[in-house]
């Protein structure tokens, strides 16, 4: 546009200067047209001029270009703060959700609360969600351990009234050396195979049943294979908590009120298994995995951290000695107590270790009567959080266990329990980042008789490791475990210490 206007003003000049000259101008006064050469510079002068603006024009429009970037990055920016804002949101909503839900009903028949996303309005099979925003409402404890686990199915049937699944199959294997030979006999059996559901009804009612086929294909020493055993009812009860966390009435199959080992949570496991010698009173009490028919009151005080569980079970049975009819002897009482210095544990089984998701320090005492029979003991667990996600483990249990020289009429043979004790303890440490948790566990059975029946008295000790793949839900546990009998086998003892090898790989939901 320069270039124009300035070769318009050398016309209008060349013009004005013809126009003097047509007039008559003064033809002595200098030639006022421009030459060549300054024509020429006046090119040069007006090039690089018009090169000046489109430099400055390129400049321009990278500068809009940066300008333009740097806009859509702050828009990005301001996008993500805000989808961040609403997650954040949305999980503290869910979680004050939970915390009111859980003062409010008791965590062993509290109602399942379902994510937020789920069409309630129609009954029917509901898919999880996992996205970012419904995380906390998803990630719902289990009402009978309160443990945290991936979400699964939720059936619903009408407002208020939810059903959970779930199971557990823990596949092992076995090598039991003999002390007479140097061989090893050798299984591949189901440990556990379960299958339970929960009903939260209103009212703060709960239903709990579970079935189980044990030590299904178990081969023993002997060279009997267990293929029949058939599943059975392990647990069936209604709970009805008619004064909240203060007390809750019991009724139908469950555990009966004892250690803690007996009480825990199958699938969380410290040391791979129950202790060898938790239940010794289980027999000649016709229980079935340390549960029997009864009811029972169970609550807690002090903010959850004083629980108690206490029922009247059927227990023993006395056979009919003519004329008079059998079982008329009186039904059995038990009752525990347990005192949580700092996380609480108001649940049905326990959990065998938190991966250091509580911090918990509890000390639990129990006590067992019918008849002459006597049993009592205590136990204490630590479980805490250290380092970044890494955590430790303890816990010790004490059994004593009296039949008072009582005859116990077992499917018609007698049977006696003398005196004696038992002490079972277990440790780990988890490692959060490589999931991996080695284990020890020792533990010892002694009689109180040391003439008759000291010879029974034997001590086993091993150590292992718990490999969580995917949590509870997927482990791998092997064991080395060391058998020392006091008694020495009949025939010619090769090894008087004999080898224990398993392995399991446990699935549960």
């Amino acid at each position: 546009m320069k270039r124009l206007a300035i070769l318009a003003l050398s016309l209008a000049l060349v013009a004005a200067y013809g126009s003097a000259q047509d007039s008559g101008g003064d033809k002595d006064k200098q030639d006022p047209t421009p030459t060549p050469a300054q024509l020429e510079e006046m090119k040069r002068s007006l090039e690089a001029q018009q090169k000046q603006i489109e430099r400055l024009k390129q400049e321009a429009a990278e500068r809009d270009k940066a300008l333009e970037e740097m806009q859509k990055q702050v828009q990005e920016q301001q996008q993500k703060v805000q989808d961040q804002l609403k997650q954040t949101e949305a999980a503290a909503t869910a979680a004050k959700q939970a915390a009111e839900a859980a003062q409010a009903v008791p965590a062993q028949s509290k109602p399942f609360q379902a994510p937020s996303d789920m069409d309630l309005e129609q009954p029917g099979v509901q898919k999880a969600s996992l996205s970012k925003s419904l995380e906390a409402l998803l990630q719902q404890p289990n009402p009978n351990t309160q443990m945290v686990t991936p979400p699964w199915a939720v059936l619903k049937i009408a407002d208020n009234v939810f059903f959970r699944f779930g199971g557990v199959v823990q596949a092992t294997y076995e090598a039991l050396q003999d002390q007479v030979s140097t061989g090893y006999s050798q299984s591949i059996y189901l440990r556990r195979a379960r299958f339970n559901v929960t009903a939260n009804l209103p009212e703060n009612i709960m239903i709990f049943f579970q079935t189980d086929d044990p030590r299904v294909g178990y081969s023993n020493p002997s060279g009997t294979k267990n293929i029949n055993t058939g599943f059975q009812i392990q647990d069936f009860y209604a709970q009805w908590g008619f004064l909240g966390h203060y007390a809750n009435l019991q009724a139908g199959l469950f555990l009966v009120p004892s250690d803690r080992q007996i009480l825990t949570s199958v699938p969380t496991f410290l040391a791979l298994d129950l202790p060898t010698w938790p239940n010794q009173q289980g027999t000649i009490l016709e229980e079935t995995g340390g549960r029997d028919y009864g009811i029972g009151l169970n609550g807690a005080f002090l903010d959850d951290r004083l629980t108690y569980r206490t029922g009247v079970f059927e227990g023993y049975r006395q056979p009919a000695v003519a004329p008079n009819a059998g079982s008329r002897n009186s039904l059995m009482f038990a009752g525990r107590l347990q005192y949580n210095v700092f996380d609480t544990e108001f649940v049905y089984s326990y959990p065998g270790t938190y991966l250091g998701k509580k911090k918990v320090l509890a000390f639990g005492g129990w006590y067992q009567a019918q008849n002459n029979y006597k049993g009592w003991g205590g136990d204490a667990f630590f479980d805490w959080p250290v380092l970044e996600g890494d955590a430790v483990t303890v816990e010790s249990d004490y059994m004593h266990y009296d039949g008072h020289n009582q005859i116990f009429n077992d499917n018609g043979t007698n049977n006696t329990l003398p005196e004696q004790y038992s002490v079972y303890s277990n440790a780990g440490y988890y490692f959060c980042k490589l999931k991996l948790q080695p284990f020890v566990r020792y533990e010892f059975l002694k009689y109180t008789d040391n003439v008759v029946n000291a010879a029974k008295a034997v001590q086993r000790a091993g150590f292992g490791f718990n490999y969580y793949v995917f949590g509870f839900n997927f482990k791998i546990s092997p064991l080395y475990e060391r058998i020392f009998p006091r008694a020495e086998p009949t025939g010619h003892q090769v090894v008087e210490n004999p080898n224990r090898f398993l392995l399991q790989l446990q699935g549960s939901f």
